[in-house]
């Protein structure tokens, strides 16, 4: 009779550890839901996770990236399985990469026969890009970006859904500059006589990403060890860390490197212009400040609503300039949460915009100051 007694709390027990594991798998521009060899492969994904980690497990198609970030920040995935530019991002979610491809790609702008210029200021370029969200997409706009270019310097700016688009736009004569993976812009400008004009460092193809607060260590182990053997995804998968895709988010929406009126300062410069009593103005959320910042730092922050580009409108965004020094020659310096971070460059843009001489941006802000080891003032627990 124990035994009988005992056998309901052992299932019970087992269907608490069988608690679902949630799978997000962001898509690629290729590959469409609907195409019976994507879903197969993915479905042998999902069964090879469940077999090395003994827990049921849902799979979600994301066919943007920004949604399955969003889910991310959220807690409604534990797994994720996508591009480099969406591992880069949900790594501040409490999300560690595992596993990434070891096939990797670069972007390139590739330039028709006719063009004669670059990828330059006021270039009056029709330029044709993939879509926006899609890696080589994103990683065109961060290369724009941190060349301090804008919508200006160029006739015409095009995202498209078909990554094929731009290359065929180029071949028609409808584009000067267009966007695609360096092995196809390569292979274009051979055939068609065209010229790369950059290239960037190659990234990993796809990369496979986990929520450490829902999968251990230990499972984590497991999950590795088991997707690098297998052929579901036909990718040789091998280890992976944070600081294999600290590259790729620097290369999306990275603010550019200059800003015309400032002075751009390292970690080291901050230190010692911090010592000499310098003012600062950490213009992160009040969120983000409460919880960590540099010594000395005053909290003024840059409500954000505008597009994450050099060409920006400072009417859509809240920024309190009657906080900074009343003596517009008085040197301040600003920062908000690295290279990635536009808020720092765009309340120092609209203090120079106001009429302040002095003005040093502090570009790698606070996840600069933190990796050069220098004291932070942390909320306490």
């Amino acid at each position: 009779m124990l035994r009988f007694a005992i056998l309901p709390l052992l299932l019970a027990a087992s269907s608490i550890q069988a608690e679902p594991l949630t799978l997000g798998v962001v898509l690629d521009q290729n590959e469409a839901m609907t195409d019976p060899i994507i879903t197969k492969r993915y479905r042998a994904l999902e069964s090879d996770i469940e077999r090395a980690l003994g827990q049921p497990v849902e799979m979600h198609y994301y066919t943007r990236g920004f949604s399955a970030i969003k889910d991310a920040k959220s807690g409604s995935v534990d797994l994720v399985f996508g591009p480099p530019q969406v591992i880069a991002n949900i790594s501040k979610f409490n999300f560690e990469p595992i596993l990434k491809s070891s096939a990797v790609t670069a972007v390139s702008f590739v330039a028709a026969p006719a063009y004669k210029g670059g990828l330059t200021a006021k270039s009056q370029a029709r330029l044709g890009i993939p879509d926006y969200e899609s890696l080589m997409g994103g990683m065109a706009r961060g290369e724009i970006n941190s060349r301090g270019l804008s919508k200006s310097d160029f006739a015409e700016i095009k995202f498209h859904r078909m990554p094929e688009a731009p290359l065929f736009g180029l071949k028609l004569g409808r584009y000067d500059l267009a966007v695609a993976s360096a092995e196809e812009a390569k292979t274009w400008a051979a055939a068609n006589g065209g010229r790369i004009v950059f290239t960037s460092t190659p990234v990993p193809l796809r990369a496979f990403s986990v929520q450490t607060e829902t999968v251990p260590p230990a499972a984590q182990q497991k999950l590795a060890a088991a997707l690098k053997n297998s052929s579901s995804l036909n990718l040789t998968l091998v280890a992976a860390t944070k600081a294999d895709f600290k590259g790729v988010a620097s290369m999306l929406n990275t603010t550019p490197t200059s800003l015309p009126g400032a002075k751009v300062i390292s970690a080291a410069e901050a230190k010692m212009l911090a010592a000499k009593g310098m003012a600062i103005y950490d213009v992160r959320v009040a969120e983000e400040f409460d919880t960590a910042h540099m010594p000395g730092a005053i909290s003024v922050p840059y409500k954000e609503a505008s597009a994450k580009e050099v060409g920006f409108d400072p009417a859509d965004d809240q920024f309190a300039l009657n906080k900074l020094p009343k003596d517009k020659n008085t040197p301040f310096m600003m920062y908000c949460d690295g290279t990635i971070c536009w808020k720092s460059y765009k309340s120092a843009l609209m203090a120079i915009q106001g009429g302040w001489k002095n003005v040093y941006w502090f570009r790698g802000g606070f996840p600069e100051w933190k990796e050069a080891g220098l004291p932070v003032v942390a909320k306490k627990e």
